[in-house]
């Protein structure tokens, strides 16, 4: 059991700053990464800001007169988050571009059937969001920078039960790989903290009409609802909730952390928690500042927790690279030594799975806004 004074950090991480040096003589051409990421399609509001987050990385890196004089490229495949899609793009890049190494899969699905891949042809495979418990130990080219399911679950079961003192809780999901692993870890871990689960049932993405499974939910006489899901989704079942004038707290995940989800009134979130990895884009903490402003400078808006996991995954391989690995192994070997690397999602470093160790917050909506989550306020 997660505890949560130990591992849920409510208040901003001071790092240093890295200058990602290149070394040794200077060499001519340019060094290529390769990137899997849902460009298009329904879950591109998410791969488009992990873009923006690598190409910002390997922008400054390249102002900076790039690695040993080489410029650092990035060749980007779309897979729309469908997994066959994604396997093509990663046989691609490893057969014909010859990378030895890849940010992605994006998410648990399209990662998981990469692993087996990578590992055969000794390719690193990094994913930024990927949090299915059973990919961890896959490989030993497999690594992570955000924690798996297990931490999030275990997490936001024990602060319910602890902090918020809820007794009931009814579970609404999505059913996918993600929301499958993390509502099981959460009603596990809940319930052998003593508390009673009234209902639980999955909803399909891209539902519209969520009335049904509410009205159900609302008949089970829950303290909260725990909500794992997606932007589009969520912003649907809050609406509909809202309407059908149901009264009781949501319990949610990283997906929560949106800012458009705050378009919606003030009482369809007022109260809702949720954990989210450490990235907080108001800190004052030096390096969070210095990329809060180089990224509003590029793309005139405020970066969200999907562009700074990114950033900080493209700038832990551009370390490495740094140090003049290239190869795959090198790469893998390289990763698997770093320990509280300073990045804007947290101090970081990669247990003997490749799994990262970085904080994770607990975060609600107050007065239509996030922030962290405060026992003395509450």
């Amino acid at each position: 059991m997660i505890k949560i004074i130990a591992r849920i950090i409510i208040t901003t991480i001071a790092a240093g700053v890295v200058i990602l040096a290149g070394c040794g003589k200077k060499e001519t051409g340019m060094i290529k990464i390769g990137a899997i990421l849902p460009l298009t399609g329904d879950l591109a509001i998410y791969g488009q800001k992990m873009k923006k987050g690598i190409d910002l990385a390997i922008e400054q890196k390249n102002k900076n007169g790039g690695i040993g004089g080489k410029k650092v490229f990035a060749l980007y495949e779309d897979d729309i988050g469908d997994p066959k899609i994604s396997i093509s793009a990663f046989q691609k890049l490893v057969t014909f571009e010859k990378v030895p190494v890849v940010i992605g899969g994006a998410i648990s699905r399209t990662a998981a059937p990469l692993i087996p891949i990578a590992n055969q042809n000794r390719v690193v495979l990094f994913s930024p969001a990927a949090t299915a418990p059973d990919l961890a130990g896959k490989s030993k080219y497999f690594f992570r920078n955000w924690p798996s399911d297990v931490f999030d679950g275990e997490a936001m079961a024990e602060f319910a039960s602890k902090n918020l003192k809820i007794k009931k809780v009814a579970i609404f999901y999505v059913k996918n790989e993600w929301g499958t692993a993390i509502s099981k870890i959460f009603s596990d871990e809940y319930k052998n903290l003593g508390g009673q689960i009234s209902f639980i049932e999955s909803y399909d993405q891209n539902s519209t009409d969520f009335r049904t499974q509410l009205l159900k939910i609302n008949t089970s006489t829950p303290d909260a609802i725990f909500l794992p899901g997606y932007l589009k989704e969520l912003i649907l079942i809050l609406t509909q909730k809202r309407e059908m004038k149901i009264d009781c707290r949501i319990l949610s995940a990283y997906g929560f952390f949106d800012p458009k989800i705050l378009e919606l009134p003030k009482d369809a979130l007022e109260g809702a928690v949720f954990t989210a990895p450490f990235f907080d884009p108001d800190a004052q903490d030096t390096v969070i500042k210095m990329y809060n402003k180089s990224y509003q400078s590029v793309y005139d808006e405020i970066p969200d927790i999907w562009s700074a996991q990114s950033y900080d995954a493209a700038n832990l391989i551009l370390s490495v690279l740094s140090k003049g690995d290239r190869s795959g192994p090198q790469i893998q070997t390289g990763l698997a030594n770093i320990k509280n690397y300073p990045g804007v999602s947290g101090l970081t470093s990669f247990d003997k799975n490749g799994e990262v160790v970085k904080p994770l917050r607990i975060m609600t909506v107050k007065e239509g806004k996030f922030i962290n989550y405060s026992l003395s306020a509450q």
